[in-house]
């Protein structure tokens, strides 16, 4: 397990890159298990997550709260052996993280052929499904046209389809594909875009991140295994915090100078250099019902491939 004060291995020089953020128990946690954990497929001992989360300023009561929370909203599965319990992710947790994953880890920006994918919901539609069904299109950087109509440029169809299947509304969406016409100009449209995603609020996003991670890339080469996964996690929370907001246009619709160019080079660069210190700090402290964890298994390997 990780050693009690986990806060007392991360150098101030380090510690510091989180001031300011105000990390939240259960964003925390799924951080590392969508991170770290689902690879895995494994569940780990509540200390350790207690003692993982105490850098980020996350007391052990509010861990405790968030992984009982969060298994009531089915994203863990809870065991117990003996006197202790173990956390891993559901079924459905792990279909969320696998979603977020398609997005977090492709640092390069997608080709496009011109082509939208517009999702209409049926009007009569229940109000707990057309809730559910926005929050989940909104993550996969669908944009709101009106209140039943969402827009994507480039769609991941298979997120798409797991989606609705989830929410039981096959037969109350209607999924179309549209596409500009050749004698209408594509400035309206650009402007669409810019009001429809909001995005200046996250261009700022991403100057904010950028200013924050940049100098971390001077600390690579001295930063040890503990402060490597403190860095890992902590880069990968907040540029999933971002990426939430960020519709991942291709580079046709999006503004000149587009600062998330620059914050995913730099989220592959400090990525790439964490992951073996980080990695070999879990895999020598954390302890699931199986044993140990397992050693970096290829779907993380795989990450740094995409880039």
């Amino acid at each position: 397990m990780p050693p009690a004060k986990l806060e007392a291995q991360i150098s101030p020089r380090v510690a510091k890159l989180r001031r300011g953020l105000v990390m939240r128990s259960n964003s925390v946690l799924i951080t590392i298990y969508g991170d770290a954990i689902a690879p895995r497929r494994q569940s780990v001992w509540l200390g350790n997550l207690i003692a993982l989360s105490e850098p980020f300023g996350i007391s052990s009561r509010l861990v405790r709260t968030s992984a009982f929370r969060l298994t009531a909203d089915d994203w863990f599965t809870a065991t117990r052996i003996g006197r202790r319990s173990y956390y891993g992710l559901s079924d459905i947790g792990l279909q969320r993280v696998r979603h977020a994953d398609r997005r977090i880890y492709e640092f390069n920006l997608p080709t496009w052929d011109g082509r939208w994918t517009l999702v209409l919901l049926e009007t009569g539609m229940r109000a707990s499904m057309r809730q559910h069904l926005k929050r989940e299109l909104l993550w996969e950087s669908f944009g709101q046209l009106s209140p039943g109509i969402f827009a994507h440029p480039h769609v991941d169809h298979q997120s798409l389809q797991e989606i609705l299947r989830a929410a039981k509304a096959e037969d109350r969406v209607a999924v179309l594909s549209a596409q500009s016409l050749d004698d209408y100009g594509r400035k309206p449209l650009q402007a669409l875009m810019h009001d429809t995603f909001k995005l200046s609020k996250v261009d700022q996003a991403w100057q904010q991140f950028i200013a924050r991670f940049e100098p971390a890339v001077a600390l690579l080469d001295a930063l040890t295994q503990a402060e490597a996964f403190f860095l890992r996690t902590l880069l990968i929370h907040e540029y999933r915090r971002v990426l939430l907001r960020d519709p991942n246009l291709p580079a046709a619709l999006l503004p000149a100078d587009w600062p998330g160019l620059r914050a995913r080079e730099l989220c592959e660069l400090l990525y790439r250099g964490l992951l073996a210190g980080s990695e070999q700090f879990l895999c020598a402290h954390l302890e699931t019902t199986d044993g140990p964890l397992i050693k970096t298994p290829k779907e993380i390997s795989r990450r740094l491939s995409r880039a």
